[in-house]
């Protein structure tokens, strides 16, 4: 039942025919159900949700005065994928708790399948810092697909990232495909154009699949270092930093944690 984020994702990440990979209405969030309370688990850099200002910890409560849920508060109810018969880009007015305190923002939709939303949050959540008179880079690898598109689209980040001192990779979310090709722009070997700097990694219980398994192969290099916490398959960070999902808070502990640990080294 088309009822869940996690149900569209999953079919958009395992339908070869893009006729079967459902588009819905959405705000650009990865979601989690805690006691029965609808909480924003992840936000999609460059999606509505955040240029709202929509958290990591929210809890979700309403949206236009109708009790929030993750698809039917944009989508028609229906056991089967909704079929919107346009997209709706209207703007909903949300009602939040965060941190126990209620708040409301105005939040509009995007109309797209769920893996494509993820690829397209890899581009805007590129960043370099100046630690010092040195540059840190940072990228999250939320969607990778087999598309010839997205390696060249990864390769553009990296060669922009070459001349950082060093660089945050977060796969916390991540989702689709992360290949030997990929792993090329990290490893020597075949190309002779490849990141060697000090890496920080950032990984989780949500670090999972071929993301997991491309965590693993970092990990194996000295000069990265895993930060977050444990993957499902055991990979253990080397910094264990918990951030529970109720915490709220406005910073991201195991980015801030993989930074200074950067800002040490270099």
């Amino acid at each position: 039942m088309f009822d869940t984020l996690d149900a569209y994702l999953e079919a958009a990440l395992t339908s070869r025919r893009v006729d079967r990979q459902q588009r819905l209405n959405h705000i650009g969030i990865a979601a989690a159900v805690r006691g029965g309370r609808h909480l924003v688990a992840a936000v999609l850099d460059g999606s509505p949700a955040s240029a709202a200002g929509l958290r990591r910890g929210d809890h979700l409560l309403a949206a236009n005065g109708a009790p929030y849920h993750p698809v039917y508060s944009f989508n028609p109810r229906s056991s089967q994928p909704p079929q919107p018969a346009k997209p709706d880009g209207r703007g909903f007015q949300l009602a939040l708790a965060r941190q126990g305190e209620r708040r409301e923002a105005v939040v509009e939709t995007v109309f797209n399948n769920l893996l494509d939303s993820y690829r397209g949050a890899v581009e805007p959540s590129v960043r370099q810092f100046n630690l010092g008179n040195k540059l840190v880079g940072h990228a999250r690898l939320w969607g990778i697909s087999r598309n010839a598109n997205d390696l060249v689209t990864l390769r553009g980040i990296m060669a922009g990232l070459r001349d950082t001192t060093a660089l945050i990779i977060d796969l916390r979310n991540a989702v689709g495909y992360l290949g030997r090709e990929h792993l090329e722009l990290f490893l020597p070997g075949g190309r002779s154009e490849y990141y060697s700097s000090p890496i920080a990694l950032i990984i989780d219980h949500t670090t999972r699949g071929p993301a997991e398994t491309f965590a693993a192969e970092l990990a194996g290099l000295g000069r990265v270092t895993p930060v977050g916490a444990p993957t499902p398959g055991g990979l253990e960070p080397e910094l264990p930093i918990p951030w529970p999902l109720e915490a709220g808070a406005a910073s991201d502990p195991q980015f801030e944690t993989a930074l200074a640990l950067l800002g040490g080294l270099i």
